[in-house]
């Protein structure tokens, strides 16, 4: 019987985000040029890492341990409150980044594909990469309201399924064959 080690379930992660993100169309890996860009179009940055003391200008955090459930259990409720609370909306571009080639980051763009209605960015190179480029890390995280958001994942041709659209199907139904 093999037995799972750390390293082999990082690989594991690694390999499978890495497949998701090359099979789609709607995240982008970025360089601090192409995410500053990015940032300047109206996107909002998101830093996985948990204790940095700076990181690119306006970006939001949210608890390790909230992202940590979602990575781990696909727990949807624990995502939809932590991005809420931190003000990020989904339906808006948004460049992930952490350290360099931040298996964690590579995992929250895969899982994020099917809930996620505005384009996924990583910054491959992360915080690093920004500040060796020569752009200015901010030690003050972005001051965002929350922004409060009902997930609901794709329904597998790109187009979101609405919460509750079974319902209102069948609720339409009912009113329609009752006249």
């Amino acid at each position: 019987m093999l037995t799972r080690t750390p390293l082999l379930s990082r690989c594991f992660i690694a390999a499978l985000a890495s497949l998701a993100l090359l099979g789609s169309a709607r995240a982008d890996l970025l360089s601090a040029p192409a995410a500053e860009a990015a940032l300047g179009d109206g996107a909002l940055a998101w830093d996985l890492r948990a204790q940095a003391a700076a990181g690119l200008p306006g970006a939001r955090r949210i608890e390790a341990a909230e992202l940590e459930r979602w990575l781990q259990r696909g727990d949807l409720a624990a995502l939809e409150a932590a991005v809420s609370r931190a003000g990020l909306d989904l339906s808006r571009d948004i460049v992930i980044y952490g350290e360099p080639g931040d298996l964690r980051a590579q995992a929250l763009l895969a899982s994020l594909q099917p809930l996620a209605r505005g384009r996924l960015h990583w910054l491959v190179g992360g915080a690093s990469e920004w500040a060796m480029s020569g752009r200015a890390l901010s030690t003050a995280s972005g001051v965002r309201h929350p922004v409060p958001q009902r997930l609901v994942a794709s329904n597998g041709r790109g187009a979101g399924v609405m919460a509750g659209a079974a319902w209102r199907s069948s609720a339409t139904e009912e009113l329609l064959a009752a006249r």
